[in-house]
């Protein structure tokens, strides 16, 4: 009997568990390599070079934005010094953590030209209007990088 008293939380849990899902709202895909000597310099987005993806939400509120890439960064020299960030702009309005200058997406290694290689992902809380939204990415260097490095990327928008 204590048995199924154990069970029965414990498979309602794993029921409600199977029932949770997100509703991608939308998505970008770019399986190509940019570099950039700019900061700030707009990310391409997708096979076409767009630079931003607009879509339409129904209902104001909190979504959930992820953005991935291959990352590196070239400083010029043979130090880990600077780093690559990037900036998430949801309608014309950098979203936090990625204001400022204080947050790598990557960084160089003790190796000269473009090194550091690595997959960096962020999530993040947006919110967006009811009606047209508009994200973009926006590459940028800290000193000492002179080029950054953002490739094979993914955008996914979701509730």
């Amino acid at each position: 009997m204590k048995m199924i008293h154990a069970l029965i939380p414990a498979l309602i849990l794993s029921v409600s568990a199977g029932a949770v899902s997100a509703k991608v709202i939308a998505s970008a895909t770019r399986a190509a390599n940019f570099t950039y000597t700019v900061s700030p310099t707009p990310v391409p987005l997708d096979s076409f070079g767009a630079t931003s993806l607009s879509f339409n939400v129904n209902k104001a509120g909190t979504y959930v934005l992820t953005y991935s890439a291959e990352c590196s960064a070239d400083n010029g020299a043979a130090t880990n010094s600077g780093w690559v960030e990037i900036d998430i702009e949801v309608n014309g309005v950098v979203v936090a953590p990625t204001v400022g200058s204080a947050d790598s997406f990557c960084s160089p290694d003790n190796v000269a030209g473009t090194s550091g290689w690595v997959r960096p992902s962020i999530t993040v809380p947006v919110t967006f209007v009811a009606g047209v939204n508009t994200v973009r990415i926006l590459g940028k260097l800290f000193s000492p990088v002179i080029t950054g490095w953002l490739g094979d990327t993914s955008l996914v928008i979701h509730q």
